[in-house]
């Protein structure tokens, strides 16, 4: 039998004692130890394990208060029998249950409060890089927009460094801002078959833009000598160019002449004869873009500068230098349609149309257009005009994505004018002759090829530009009233209208 007095048997037999795998029922609650040259029974509570106290001056095992005989352990030869009964554990266990699902609800919350925290500088640094145009939204060939118009915020004295949308630019002298936008500007040659339209009708779209009626002029022959010369204005580094539609009215092959010689063919993405802006793509990446700047923060008198090639290659790069004469001019253009312009004495000659206005930041702020050689009777100098760059960046935009202005309306027929002259010679009356109709509702009404529009709306048509004024204020879907004289009856009758949208020629 064990006594505990017996040295031997506490030197020889302690380290079986501690070792909790003679435990019968295996459980950790039930561990025996020997501490202090005593053993001790207890449960263990929590994650550390406190030993029943054990009285030295006691003889034998001091069975734990509270327990019955039955619960008490005794030896079977040398070996050690664990107390029947174990001590309870089921309140020790809900307690590390409870303690548990608090830890993982911690856990839960730390883990969305980081996931929130890394989504917040995700999302702020892809705000930052947008901002600083790192990344850009849309595509270079099917949306979004062909420049940026950077928009001053504040004035400051002059030479002093201003804040505009995008940042911070400096004022720059006259040869800066030459040296700065001239590499932007080329010339543009417009190259025509000489096969004569004998019918003596001029094809154009009232009311609506000429879209994509040379999309392959670029593979068509563009060899020989061109038929008329014009300027355009690198917008994009990959070969957007924009310039009037005049410019490469009639084309059958295009050609881009780089400020430094390098020659491209170009594509004709769309032209709108009603703001005589057009939009040319040619095959070239790293190209010298320009800077785009507000026209509404122009003033008149402000400095401006005048680039583009008049008379062509000869003159390539020719820089000119005014002043604002004028701001909102009301013109008429050579389609009729009636605009507002930029009004410049920069000069501006045969060749320049299609170029850049540029201010004194270096920014193109408007597109060199028109000029008046006259003034009534009398010769006039100094009168330039050019299309404001906020007037011209949604149909540059429009042209780029659909190849035409959307949601412009157009009455759906070609034709020509025939003025008093004619009238007269043909026995005719003046008006719009038609020479085809394209818009289902005039063709239900009768209308067809040599009837005369005379009248839209109660206003006599004078020119072609009287029809685009009229159409070009309303939006498809609405209706116009139009009095037709039938040249072949000799006959007048009124006509409704159903005005259409501008469809892709192509």
């Amino acid at each position: 039998m064990y006594d505990p007095n017996d040295e031997k048997n506490f030197q020889g037999n302690h380290s079986d004692m501690n070792n909790s795998s003679l435990d019968s029922r295996g459980g950790k609650d039930s561990e025996t130890s020997w501490e202090g040259g005593c053993y001790h029974s207890g449960s263990q509570h929590n994650d550390t394990w406190q030993p029943d106290s054990y009285s030295s001056s006691a003889p034998g095992y001091q069975n734990p208060a509270g327990q019955n005989e039955n619960s008490r352990g005794q030896w079977y030869q040398n070996t050690w029998q664990a107390p029947n009964t174990q001590p309870p554990v089921k309140n020790v266990r809900e307690k590390k249950n409870r303690l548990g699902k608090k830890g993982t609800g911690k856990r839960i919350l730390a883990c969305v409060l980081i996931c929130f925290l890394v989504s917040v500088a995700t999302l702020g640094g892809f705000i930052a890089l947008v901002d600083n145009n790192v990344i850009k939204f849309g595509n270079s060939g099917s949306s979004g927009s062909v420049f940026t118009v950077n928009k001053l915020i504040s004035d400051t004295a002059s030479g002093a460094t201003n804040t505009s949308s995008t940042g911070t630019t400096q004022l720059l002298t006259k040869q800066q801002a030459a040296a700065k936008v001239t590499p932007a500007v080329v010339c543009i040659e417009n190259y025509q078959n000489t096969t004569s339209n004998f019918s003596g009708y001029s094809k154009n779209q009232q009311g609506g833009s000429t879209a994509g009626n040379t999309a392959s002029s670029s593979d068509g022959d563009v060899e020989g000598t061109p038929s008329s010369e014009g300027s355009g204005i690198i917008a994009t580094s990959d070969g957007y160019i924009i310039t009037n539609a005049h410019v490469v009215d009639g084309a059958t092959g295009l050609k881009v002449i780089l400020s430094d010689g390098s020659t491209y063919q170009a594509k004709l993405v769309g032209s709108d004869s009603v703001t005589d802006l057009a939009l040319l793509k040619i095959d070239a990446t790293g190209l010298t873009a320009a800077e785009f700047g507000s026209s509404s923060d122009l003033q008149v008198g402000d400095d401006v500068l005048a680039i583009g090639d008049p008379g062509g290659t000869a003159l390539n790069s020719t820089v000119t230098f005014g002043n604002v004469s004028a701001l909102e001019r009301q013109i008429t253009t050579s389609s009729g349609y009636t605009m507002k312009f930029i009004q410049t004495d920069a000069a501006i000659n045969p060749g320049n149309s299609g170029g850049a206005l540029v201010n004194l930041y270096g920014q193109v702020i408007g597109i060199n257009s028109n000029k008046y050689t006259e003034v009534g009777n009398t010769t006039a100098e100094g009168l330039g005009f050019a299309i404001p760059i906020d007037t011209a960046q949604p149909v540059i935009n429009d042209l780029k994505q659909y190849g035409y202005v959307k949601d412009r309306a157009m009455l759906g027929v070609t034709g020509t004018m025939v003025d008093s002259m004619t009238a007269r010679f043909y026995n005719l009356q003046v008006g719009y002759m038609i020479e085809s109709v394209s818009n289902d509702s005039l063709k239900q009404a009768g209308l067809q090829k040599g009837d005369i529009i005379t009248k839209i709306d109660d206003t006599n048509v004078t020119s072609s530009g009287t029809i685009t004024n009229v159409v070009v204020s309303k939006k498809p879907g609405d209706t116009v009233t139009l009095e037709v004289y039938h040249s072949s009856s000799h006959q007048t009758s009124t006509i409704t209208a159903t005005l259409i949208q501008v469809q892709d020629a192509g």
